[in-house]
């Protein structure tokens, strides 16, 4: 008598198939709204996200420890992750931090000169420094530039300068700012041969007065 036939096992496409179709809809359908979504970082991010999976759907060490875990502790792990994913494909770290992936490509800019906008204080003693927000606050780790209008309105622009201000006077308490100028710098990258020992030109965009000493 002949063994019965093993039964073939039931067929599932691989999780790669499965994720290049909405990836391809991604990249083909026009995204509707004020940010388009980039379809490199998409697809990027697609991709890992489908690599990550992999591993939690077929890695040993990984179905143990969420097979070992109670069922709470599953669905909490699985809405971390999925408002990890969703966060990433939003592209947009403003609004939805922290489920969301910083951003580490820089991007290539050609605008010559730079601009960069700097906060000049002027102390008592009338010393000139600047305040770089990120070292008056180190778990600050970057600030947004200071001529955006759209982050900073003259309302928040202000409380800025003056708690940036405040934090200086408490580290030098003997020569505190008596006023901050809002500068804007601009630097050229390509100058001409007969310009290149020139200082960056700046221009005075807003003063606030900290100080009413003399």
């Amino acid at each position: 008598m002949s063994p019965p036939a093993a039964r073939r096992p039931f067929w599932r496409p691989p999780l790669s198939l499965v994720a290049i179709l909405p990836l391809i809809a991604l990249l083909c359908l026009p995204v509707v709204g004020p940010s388009p979504l980039t379809p490199f970082a998409v697809a990027a991010q697609g991709l890992l996200f489908v690599i990550v999976l992999r591993g939690f759907c077929y890695a040993p060490l990984v179905t143990r420890w969420v097979a070992g875990m109670p069922v709470p502790h599953r669905v909490v792990v699985g809405v971390l992750l999925a408002a990890m994913v969703l966060g990433h494909f939003t592209i947009n770290s403003r609004r939805y931090f922290p489920f969301v992936a910083w951003e580490i490509f820089p991007a290539v800019r050609e605008n010559d000169p730079v601009v960069c906008p700097e906060l000049i204080a002027t102390t008592a003693g009338g010393r000139q420094v600047r305040l770089l927000v990120e070292q008056l606050f180190p778990s600050i780790v970057q600030v947004d530039p200071l001529d955006n209008t759209a982050v900073y309105p003259p309302d928040r622009l202000e409380k800025l300068v003056r708690a940036a201000a405040r934090m200086y006077d408490r580290l030098h308490p003997d020569d505190k700012i008596r006023y901050v100028d809002l500068m804007t710098v601009a630097v050229r990258l390509h100058p001409p041969p007969a310009e290149r020992q020139i200082l960056p030109s700046s221009k005075l965009c807003e003063r606030f007065e900290i100080s009413s000493a003399p």
